[in-house]
């Protein structure tokens, strides 16, 4: 509809001499609880400004992954004389408190795992768009080899930093309580209080820039592993500063429910503190398209979590997904089971040979009227060497 009007209100608007077709103002219909600046935020255009077709287009996608609007319209309406345009924005809002839960069961490594996540987010703070969310998950051993886990994470973000359209600023603190032991002998132990900041900025239509620094003010690490070289290597972390820098892009319709568009991020971080500093690198990116009547998804690096936006997930590094629609009612507002088939590798046991992971992932993710977005999936994995 949106670019079914542009052509024709163009030639209208247009006086024969003309080339162009200005933006005479812009404006917001629809919000009620959300100010047009920070929507218009989302559109690269000025008044005055030349129309540009493919910043609209692009503007409506940014838009339409924000998960506080329930739908995202914009059109053109006749300006003051020939040649110009009044661009029209027309949202409607969802509710500002979301929730999110998963539910999960994971049989990886032989041991079984239970896995449950819940997140509650204020996504319209001030009216401007600004958030924060609370996070909590646990993993539970179900039997095997041991694995607990508890987190629990803040965090508040600003999509547009200090009103600028470009910037964006999250502040978080977590505390985690975890411990993992494999049946190779592999072994993690890690308690840790963690504050952080990052900065970040959005570059030409979709891509983004971001540092981020994080300090440990409680930090207990054992981590004992087999190495390539067949050596079993302990040891303890102490680094309390981090840095991260980042850069990704998301040209995706849906962070959930992608149908089209690619997400990626990829980047280094550094831990500093020690004598040997330990260097870590970051890629993650995952591209859908339609097949069949569904769609299918390749992910490297788990599902992903662009700019200030998180995912719950319990991921395979590498893998195939194909999804299909489930029928709306009057409980299930969007929905789609999914089956994923991927590859991880865990590592090395003794002797350094390489723990090759091969997995089925199974689920069902619904958006809910009541509850939210709901996430329930079970993973069985195999080493093809045992």
């Amino acid at each position: 509809m949106l670019f079914g009007m542009l052509a024709p209100l163009a030639s209208i608007a247009q006086a024969p001499d003309e080339s162009r077709l200005e933006v005479e103002d812009l404006q917001c219909r629809g919000n009620t609880a959300t100010t047009c600046d920070f929507i218009l935020g989302y559109l690269y255009l000025e008044r005055g400004d030349a129309l540009d077709e493919a910043e609209v287009r692009n503007a409506q996608l940014r838009l339409a992954t924000l998960r506080m609007f329930k739908s995202v319209n914009i059109y053109l309406e006749k300006g003051s004389a020939r040649g110009k345009a009044i661009v029209i924005v027309e949202v409607a809002e969802a509710n500002q408190l979301a929730t999110e839960w998963l539910v999960g069961a994971s049989y990886r490594l032989g041991a079984f795992r239970s896995v449950t996540a819940g997140r509650l987010t204020n996504q319209n703070l001030f009216g401007a768009g600004k958030f924060a969310d609370l996070s909590l998950i646990t993993v539970q051993p179900l039997n095997g080899p041991s694995e607990e886990a508890y987190v629990a994470a803040l965090r508040y973000a600003d999509p547009h930093l200090f009103g600028s359209r470009r910037y964006f600023g999250i502040v978080t603190a977590s505390y985690v309580d975890a411990e993992v032991g494999t049946r190779d002998g592999n072994f993690g132990e890690n308690t840790m209080l963690r504050f952080g900041a990052t900065l970040g900025r959005r570059l030409w239509d979709f891509s983004y820039l971001s540092i981020g620094y994080g300090y440990r003010a409680r930090l207990e690490q054992r981590t004992g592993r087999w190495q390539k070289d067949g050596t079993f290597e302990l040891k303890e972390n102490r680094n309390r500063h981090a840095v991260d820098v980042l850069y990704g892009w998301n040209s995706e319709d849906d962070i959930y429910f992608p149908t089209q568009g690619s997400s990626f991020q990829t980047g280094f971080g550094w831990n500093s503190g020690t004598d040997d500093p330990d260097n870590e690198f970051h890629l993650q990116f995952r591209k859908t398209w339609p097949l069949v009547g569904g769609f299918v998804s390749v992910k490297l690096g788990g599902d992903p979590s662009p700019e200030y936006r998180q995912t719950f997930s319990e991921s395979q590094f590498l893998s195939v997904a194909y999804a299909r629609a489930l029928p709306p009612s009057d409980f299930i507002q969007r929905g789609r089971w999914y089956v994923e088939a991927g590859n991880s590798h865990a590592g090395y046991r003794e002797g350094g040979q390489l723990i090759n992971e091969l997995g089925l992932k199974v689920g069902i993710r619904l958006e809910t009227s009541t509850l939210g977005l709901i996430d329930l999936y079970v993973l069985g994995s195999w080493d093809e060497d045992r």
